[in-house]
């Protein structure tokens, strides 16, 4: 025959296991400081056809401080663009995709994709990590390759993308940012 436990007694059992379970989320969570802003960057324009289905812009994110630290910095890539489709002839029926996805090296960073509407303004966003983290006294900065890339190359016509890029980044390990902490992004 089982005993039951008696209510006051499984009251304070009760507690002391949600204590311990919000003392260990407490002890595994990272220290880290608010995000830092970069400027925004307004890339240059992208033009994609069927001859030319895909295009790679390069992007630069860096992060300085004036004292050299060794805290590690984190950071992601946003990415707002506006592609306007404009079909080959005004009777076309298939619709393309647009896709946007983001690179460092050869890792897919993720992105984001949108079956385009004729003559119809279409914003995709994507808000994507850089990678690795960088330790501030070593020269801080990150190369994201952007694709701009259309799914369906049997859609003729054009389709023009204006974009624009913004970072953030945060330091780990202390919830304060160094002195003159700043991020820029660029375009090389």
């Amino acid at each position: 025959m089982l005993k039951r436990i008696p209510t006051a007694a499984r009251s304070w059992a009760s507690r002391l296991l949600l204590l311990l379970a919000c003392a260990s989320v407490v002890a595994t969570s990272r220290i880290r400081s608010r995000d830092e802003l970069s400027p925004v960057l307004t890339g240059t324009p992208v033009r994609l056809t069927m001859d030319s289905t895909k295009v790679m812009r390069t992007l630069v994110v860096r992060a300085d401080a004036k004292e050299g630290s060794s805290v590690p910095a984190v950071g992601n890539l946003r990415l707002l663009a506006n592609a306007k489709w404009t079909p080959s002839t005004p009777t076309q029926t298939a619709q393309p995709r647009l896709s946007i996805n983001a690179y460092d090296g050869q890792t897919d960073r993720g992105g984001t994709s949108e079956v385009l509407k004729p003559a119809v303004t279409v914003k995709l966003r994507s808000v994507t990590g850089l990678g690795r983290e960088c330790p501030l006294n070593s020269g801080c900065a990150w190369t994201a390759q952007v694709a701009f890339e259309l799914k369906d190359r049997e859609v003729p016509g054009t389709v023009d993308v204006e974009w624009k890029a913004m970072a953030a980044v945060h330091v780990e390990g202390t919830n304060d940012l160094p002195e003159g902490f700043t991020v820029s992004m660029s375009e090389p």
